[in-house]
């Protein structure tokens, strides 16, 4: 057990909130969820696992995907313990280009939740590197919450990271968050340097990459989380010795408003005006589609064209693709009172996506208390000459709170 339970004392303090030992989420330890999962399968029962992430998940830059990404390679590790114990495995693959954790949070309802997901493996330590810092732990905790809270489901979380100083990642802020709700957790990282060296991860990708690992780096991913699992499984306790989890979730570390979050995309939410911008046809990836089923938003190249939504919440945030293809927008909000926030620009344009999409998430305001705003959002007047007729884009508004 790793030494955040190791002075775990009769009262301790984190993030400004009090615990008393005997709170019963924070006693449970971190095997106990994926030793649930794995003891259904020993008894022959069925399980559903998926990989939630990015374009890492996905598998971009394995070759074959099917066989050498780091998911396709744990998907096997399942099918032959389910195989071996007559277990009916369901395995899906819920990598999307550009998924972080404000992504993440807008498709778990849908994508995790919906699926009766029995164990989930979480992959955002690359894309949070490029998540507003403001948002990025408090999203990541939100999708924990989302999954964990009332639920059987276990999590374990995977950190990856990026070839260059330091080796790049968000494990130092995701860490402590998956520590303080008991998630055990894989750090590619962690693992290479206890036998080796910075230098090793030269081999895990081809220059000029250095985001996307190579086959040898996914098969290294892979191996470690099937070390992890792996020893789950072959020291896996009888039945009954293995603790139901505990499903009530203590305090959140940071807030839970995104543990509670409404999608709005034109599907389900129409404008309270609108002066030239036009529904649907907004460009989405093709891992968006196939994979995330992600809806179509608002699109226009009249500079100065404004659409306005009504929405409740108390974090509201804006979505959006970004190429070099487009031109910027700005969006903000006018609070019940009549007071307005700061403009934020919604930077469509994105000189080093050449020829694919990426994917963006701005906040607009964020509070404790739930009220209704309404949000605006612009095609931008300072557009530079040779963005002239290009097109800004919005895929959706995040709406979070209880």
């Amino acid at each position: 057990m790793r030494k955040f339970l190791a002075i775990f004392t009769a009262v301790f303090l984190i993030a400004g909130h009090t615990f008393a030992a005997e709170d019963k989420f924070m006693s449970e330890k971190e095997d106990v969820r994926i030793q649930n999962v794995l003891a259904k399968i020993r008894r022959g029962e069925s399980v559903t696992v998926a990989v939630l992430g990015g374009s890492i998940t996905t598998g971009y830059a394995a070759n074959p995907i099917s066989t050498n990404s780091w998911a396709a390679r744990t998907e096997a590790w399942f099918s032959k313990i389910c195989a071996e114990n007559k277990s009916r495995l369901t395995f899906l693959n819920e990598g999307v280009s550009g998924t972080d954790s404000a992504f993440a949070v807008a498709r778990i309802k849908e994508h995790i939740i919906s699926n009766k997901v029995d164990l989930v493996i979480l992959e955002f330590a690359v894309n949070d590197q490029w998540l507003d810092g403001r948002t990025r732990q408090r999203t990541y905790e939100g999708a924990i919450r989302q999954i964990m809270n009332n639920s059987d489901t276990a999590v374990l979380a995977l950190f990856i990271n990026t070839l260059g100083d330091n080796l790049p990642g968000q494990q130092y802020e995701q860490q402590p968050i998956c520590e303080y709700y008991h998630i055990p957790f894989v750090s590619w990282k962690d693992c290479v340097l206890r036998g080796g060296s910075k230098s090793d991860f030269n081999k895990f990708f081809d220059a000029p990459e250095t985001v996307h690992p190579n086959n040898a780096g996914h098969e290294s991913i892979a191996g470690f989380i099937i070390e992890k699992l792996d020893g789950y499984w072959k020291n896996l306790p009888a039945d009954k010795k293995i603790p139901s989890p505990v499903k009530t979730l203590p305090k959140p570390r940071t807030d839970d408003a995104f543990e509670f979050v409404t999608y709005y995309h034109n599907g389900n939410i129409k404008p309270s005006s609108n002066s030239g911008w036009t529904s649907g046809g907004t460009p989405r990836h093709d891992d968006w589609v196939k994979r995330g089923n992600m809806p179509s938003g608002w699109q226009t190249n009249e500079v100065g064209a404004e659409i306005t939504f009504e929405v409740t919440g108390s974090t509201i945030g804006v979505t959006y693709a970004e190429s070099d293809q487009f031109r910027n927008a700005v969006a903000w909000v006018t609070a019940p009172d009549g007071t307005e926030s700061q403009k934020v620009n919604l930077q469509c344009f994105e000189s080093s996506r050449r020829g694919y999409y990426g994917w963006a998430y701005r906040e607009l305001v964020s509070g404790e208390k739930v009220q209704k705003y309404t949000v605006h959002i612009q095609c931008t007047k300072r557009a530079a000459a040779d963005r002239a007729g290009k097109f800004c884009n919005f895929i959706g508004i995040v709406a979070a709170g209880k």
